[in-house]
């Protein structure tokens, strides 16, 4: 009888710009490596109780950042995390969908540090059956609430902080571009806040932003989205996505701005590539332009 164990792969290997694909850590994207030091940087991070946007929090402590600020509903949960980093830390509970909370986390930002250099907005919902025409039309808008206006909340807040300054991370998914089943809230705000990532970086060229694919990440002590259709593929882990948003807050990352980047594409093969991905846009209107395949891109030159 033939081997049913389903592929790992097979929801990633489609969606691939690279040839290499990375579901684990790497050196250039590891919260060890020295090119990644966030010191004097000051970071916001949102969702933070989350599995992913604790993994993005310990990477930033692992990199020394300067100052590390939590936001997220529970000011129980966050004090926990805090207590498991450095003394650089800030507790801000505050809902990224409320414009006031928002604007409070930032202020309390500033007045600790002084500053914000970096946003990680690592807050997210998913309404796993919004099926048409059953779920109630509010219930159906939840997740616009918190993947797009939530973003769209803490960014605006950062952008007043900064003047305009600095660098913002949204965390989105490869879901804008899914169609499944009972899954049309999360896909459409999704979709919405890649839009809304290219809009802030055409209109304030001092904001370096990005979208990031975290990939299918394990979910482990009961933190993250838990979708059992997706467990046998979710092998990506959340250090990755950590790791990820240090590298994009270096220079190195320039040519990847106002784009959509992936977890699992490796960010070497990308700079070795970095002329044809500005000249081509293939980061660029979401995911339409890269023309993602198994095996990665067909870069010019190569067979």
């Amino acid at each position: 009888m033939a081997d049913q164990t389903p592929d790992p792969d097979s929801f990633t290997a489609p969606t691939m710009l690279t040839k290499s694909m990375r579901r684990d850590v790497y050196r250039a994207v590891d919260p060890t490596n020295p090119e990644l030091s966030a010191k004097g940087k000051v970071v916001i991070i949102t969702g933070v109780t989350g599995g992913i946007g604790l993994a993005v929090a310990k990477a930033w402590n692992t990199a020394g950042a300067s100052g590390i600020v939590l936001v997220g509903r529970s000011g129980s949960s966050l004090e926990k995390v805090a207590s498991s980093l450095g003394p650089n830390t800030l507790v801000a509970p505050a809902k990224v969908s409320s414009a006031a909370e928002a604007t409070s986390a930032i202020e309390a930002a500033v007045k600790k540090f002084g500053k914000v250099d970096v946003l990680v907005n690592s807050a997210g919902r998913m309404n796993q059956d919004s099926k048409i025409g059953e779920i109630d039309p509010d219930a159906w808008w939840e997740d616009f609430e918190v993947n797009l206006r939530g973003f769209y909340n803490i960014s605006h807040a950062f952008i007043k902080a900064t003047g305009g300054n600095g660098t913002i991370i949204n965390l989105t998914s490869l879901g804008a571009q899914l169609l499944f089943p009972g899954l049309s809230s999360y896909s459409g705000s999704k979709l919405a806040a890649l839009k809304l990532a290219e809009g802030i970086d055409l209109e304030l060229p001092n904001i370096r932003v990005f979208s990031v694919h975290p990939g299918i990440v394990e979910v482990a002590d009961g933190r993250g989205m838990d979708v059992p259709f997706f467990a046998p593929f979710a092998k990506d882990k959340p250090l990755l996505t950590g790791g990820l948003t240090l590298y994009l807050s270096t220079p190195k990352a320039e040519f990847l701005r106002g784009g959509f980047v992936s977890v699992n594409w490796d960010v070497e093969e990308l700079e070795a590539h970095r002329d044809e991905i500005i000249e081509k846009k293939l980061i660029k209107l979401s995911f339409l332009n890269g023309e993602l395949q198994v095996g990665g891109y067909p870069w010019t030159g190569e067979m």
